[in-house]
């Protein structure tokens, strides 16, 4: 039941930074003027009629993304139950499913951040600026790297709110443990199962990139 709770919370939390970010941020001027470089001006328009059309997709498909990534990383998590650790002989994977929840809020905050820094601070920006933009990663140091398309989304992972994201994860292990997994342990356990996970999901994703530009 708390684990339905949470991700109801999550859910409509998103909702509120899709609504946010379609009235404010990602508005229909700026993808116009983003697509009106590359194209002619019917099929921007089509374009445009499209997304009118279709504009709740982006809302069905939100707890789908939501569920699958929870899952996802539990499912990494659980692997740690294979090496017969102290402390974890009761847990279950839905207690697993739970700190994914929890830790879900770091990348909420990270959605409210960008919001916050478009509407509020950088103002002055376009479409492509949205796309690549991740808060507090390396990825917003482009300029001062040699930037690749395919390099574009294992810079935006390197951010701090990944960060805290592991380390809420560590500090979960260490209590669903009964506090017998030290935390340094636990952000090791945490490396072994999501970052392997999280790692594997990367290099494919950078493979899918580069099939697609060569």
């Amino acid at each position: 039941m708390k684990n339905i709770l949470l991700f109801t919370i999550i859910t409509v939390v998103y909702f509120a930074l899709v609504f946010l970010d379609r009235s404010f941020i990602s508005t229909q001027s700026k993808i116009f003027d983003f697509l009106s470089k590359d194209y002619p001006n019917d099929i921007v328009q089509n374009y445009m009629e499209s997304q009118k059309k279709w504009w709740w997709v982006g809302y069905a498909v939100t707890p789908v993304l939501i569920g699958i990534k929870v899952l996802l990383v539990a499912f990494c998590l659980n692997f740690i139950k294979l090496l017969d650790l102290e402390g974890l002989e009761k847990v279950k994977f839905s207690d697993f499913v739970f700190l994914a929840l929890i830790a879900e809020f770091v990348f909420v905050l990270a959605g409210v951040y960008k919001f916050v820094n478009f509407y509020w601070i950088d103002t002055d920006y376009t479409l492509e600026d949205l796309q690549t933009y991740y808060p507090i990663s390396l990825i917003n140091l482009r300029e001062h790297i040699s930037m690749e398309k395919w390099l574009a989304y294992p810079l935006q992972l390197v951010n701090l709110f990944e960060l805290f994201y592991w380390g809420i994860l560590a500090y979960g292990i260490y209590e669903l443990s009964d506090q017998k997994i030290k935390p340094l342990k636990s952000f090791g356990l945490v490396a072994m199962t999501y970052g392997v996970g999280l790692l594997f999901w990367t290099g494919v994703v950078c493979f899918l990139i580069l099939s697609v530009q060569y």
